[in-house]
């Protein structure tokens, strides 16, 4: 077990050792979930949306699964410039 201290900014810092034995190296992506008053980390080892699938099945359409956020974003990203396109009428379809 180890004491931690939260900082001005809301930021902890954690030994070393116990990143290195979970595989996390600086940039790395880590999941943080709040369990009946406890915090729990564990590494991101897929896509976040595979990550949080299970927790959020109901709220993620199956064609996300395996895609990067980078990729969703840039999806929803296209899908809504269509929708403003069409609504506009600026343009009557955008090139995929």
């Amino acid at each position: 077990m180890h004491i931690a201290t939260i900082s001005s900014k809301r930021q902890i810092t954690l030994p070393k050792h116990l990143l290195e034995s979970l595989g996390l190296e600086p940039k790395k992506k880590v999941l943080i979930e709040r369990d009946k008053g406890t915090l729990r980390l564990r590494p991101v080892r897929k896509s976040v949306v595979e990550e949080t699938a299970g927790s959020l099945k109901k709220y993620v359409h199956p064609s996300l699964l395996g895609k990067s956020i980078e990729e969703i974003d840039r999806e929803a990203k296209k899908l809504y410039a269509e929708y403003l396109a069409k609504k506009y009428g600026l343009v009557r379809k955008i090139k995929k």
